[in-house]
């Protein structure tokens, strides 16, 4: 079962249990995903985290029942899994704008879009393989030691660093994700293969050394498998058309560069492996 199929699965199942207790933990065990992975995919693919995604449903459903049913506004806060009316109010006046008795006068009945219409509307997102939306997140400054390279010759890179490792094993490194740093300019692409280490102290001088200035990045997630050579043209639509006002960020001021990032989520050519990629930004002041 792949990514999409799980996760359609898992808002069909959220659908179903509105009323019962419904979290992470739970989901992601039940779908066969780690917390961490679960989470991942949900937000890329549905656009929020899984708890908001879970109150607006309950409260869409609300909706349903307020201009639908006689039932009081306790019975309707219980039936949609909130604990209270007073919580029920709160998070619906916070997402509909208005209170509930006051929606319920309106007597407007809102269409709710099934669990398989949000997956098809989701997968309008994707460019080829890659999420059009990317996640907005700040780094520190980053080091890496591996092997560096022509950017045309990137698998041989690789190889290069994975037999360093082997060799001459690093003793700072921070985790076992992979990095691939693609620096451009001056008609020049150069790439770097390695991981992140927490220092430059105790590194052999084999290895070849790059440090990341701290920065922001816009993160986009990319399926390998569905079009991993096309994510270029996408991020580069992005950047012009962001309503965000996101530029992209030079290194040193002159030269264009990303970061590949491959945790666990990275799977070879599997249908669900997932590359992080990573463009530095900066927002330009309006």
């Amino acid at each position: 079962m792949n990514n999409f199929s799980r996760v359609s699965g898992a808002l069909r199942y959220i659908d179903e249990h509105l009323e019962e207790e419904v979290n992470l933990e739970m989901l992601s065990e039940k779908f066969s995903f780690s917390p961490y992975y679960f989470h991942r995919i949900f937000s890329a693919v549905v656009g929020k985290p899984l708890a908001a995604y879970i109150r607006d449903r309950r409260i869409l459903y609300a909706c349903i029942q307020l201009c639908g049913t006689e039932k009081t506004l306790l019975d309707i806060a219980l039936d949609s899994g909130f604990h209270s009316p007073q919580a029920f109010s709160r998070a619906f006046k916070e997402l509909q704008g208005v209170t509930p008795s006051e929606y319920r006068k309106q007597g407007y009945r809102p269409v709710i879009i099934s669990a398989d219409e949000l997956i098809m509307k989701f997968t309008n997102r994707l460019n080829g393989g890659i999420f059009l939306k990317p996640n907005m997140i700040r780094r520190d400054a980053i080091i890496i030691a591996g092997a560096k390279g022509d950017g045309s010759r990137t698998q041989e890179v690789w190889s290069t660093f994975e037999k360093l490792c082997r060799e001459k094993p690093l003793k700072n490194k921070l985790s076992g994700s992979g990095y691939e740093i693609r620096i451009c300019g001056d008609g020049v692409c150069t790439v770097y293969a390695g991981i992140c280490v927490s220092s430059r102290e105790d590194i052999d001088p084999a290895y070849s050394v790059l440090e990341l200035p701290a920065s922001q990045y816009a993160s986009f997630d990319v399926y390998v498998k569905n079009g991993y050579e096309s994510e270029n043209n996408a991020m580069d639509e992005w950047l012009k058309t962001n309503q965000q006002n996101y530029t992209e960020r030079l290194l040193n001021g002159t030269a264009h560069y990303c970061v590949e990032f491959y945790d666990e989520r990275f799977q070879g050519e599997e249908d669900n492996s997932i590359v992080e990629i990573w463009i530095p930004v900066d927002k330009v002041r309006a």
